[in-house]
């Protein structure tokens, strides 16, 4: 049976290399971007938040990413108890 410390525990080594993940997934995605912006609000995109989110990643390095999200397993595991408990 699984435990909120086994997920933890899990959780804490899939994002030990989650940057490299991360960034691989998401680098150059401006277009499918702008197209998904488009599908949910049923007009098309223009060039600013598509600019804005190509910035955005840019501005972030797979190692920044690992470094941000690192440790956190305890926080994750008391955000999902809260609304596993709401």
């Amino acid at each position: 049976m699984s435990t909120i410390e086994l997920a933890k525990n899990k959780w804490a080594r899939k994002m030990a290399d989650a940057g490299s993940k991360w960034k691989a997934a998401i680098a150059g995605k401006s277009g499918a971007y702008a197209a998904g912006l488009s599908r949910f609000a049923g007009v098309p995109a223009g060039s600013t938040m598509p600019s804005h989110y190509g910035t955005g990643v840019d501005a972030v390095s797979a190692s920044e990413f690992g470094a941000a999200v690192a440790g956190k397993e305890t926080k994750w595991a008391d955000k999902l108890k809260q609304a596993i408990s709401s």
